[in-house]
């Protein structure tokens, strides 16, 4: 594989995690703002954060495979990180989306359930938890391009800062309101990344880029 298909793939994963995250932030208001009613509005906000997942994983991917040697520990972090982040979320939001939704829109089940995605349970915990690993992988992916390409460390950097919101989040309902700037940070981390995968031009890959 050649740094134009790393760019590619690095650009269009950019690019959808971007789009999932937008479609997760309009379900998410619709539902704020009751356009959305419950337990309808759960598909809508579950769907799109069930594919932002793996396109958020290849974007810390193809990111490290454009770090430069003496920055690629960072982004090795982070992947770990976002490999962690999105087993919590494809298990939680798939779960919703195919046992919890179904069984709320037929009466089989109610809030008390055991995997209800709400304030205070299990599911909700990992959730929280989930978007704490994915703050922890954008807060040192960030550094491998402190120098380079400014713009991407910072908004990586930013997003990464959430990390004191999410846990916090599970015990109040007040810092999982705040965490709602995340819309703004990790929208603009990706656009950063599809910019920087956009204008990179052709370089030598070396052997040591396929490594984790």
């Amino acid at each position: 594989m050649n740094n134009i298909s790393i760019n590619k793939i690095g650009f269009w994963s950019a690019v959808f995690a971007f789009i999932f995250a937008a479609g997760y932030d309009i379900a998410q208001l619709l539902s704020w703002t009751h356009f959305l009613q419950h337990p309808h509005e759960l598909f809508w906000v579950f769907l799109p954060s069930l594919f932002l997942a793996p396109a958020f994983l290849i974007v810390m991917i193809s990111l490290h495979f454009m770090a430069s040697d003496q920055e690629r520990i960072w982004t090795a972090i982070g992947l770990c990180f976002a490999v962690i982040y999105c087993a919590f979320a494809t298990m939680n939001y798939f779960t919703q989306l195919t046992v919890m939704v179904p069984a709320l829109l037929k009466g089989e089940i109610n809030e008390s359930h055991v995997l209800a995605f709400k304030q205070g349970t299990f599911m909700f915990a990992i959730d929280c938890l989930g978007y704490f690993f994915m703050s922890l992988s954008t807060l040192f992916a960030a550094f491998a391009f402190r120098d380079t390409y400014k713009g991407l460390y910072t908004w990586m950097l930013l997003n990464g800062s959430l990390i004191i919101i999410f846990i916090p989040a599970y015990f109040n309902p007040f810092f999982y309101f705040i965490g709602s700037v995340w819309a703004i940070t990790f929208s603009l981390a990706m656009i950063k990344a599809a910019k920087m995968f956009r204008q990179l031009k052709t370089m030598p890959i070396q052997k040591e880029y396929y490594e984790l």
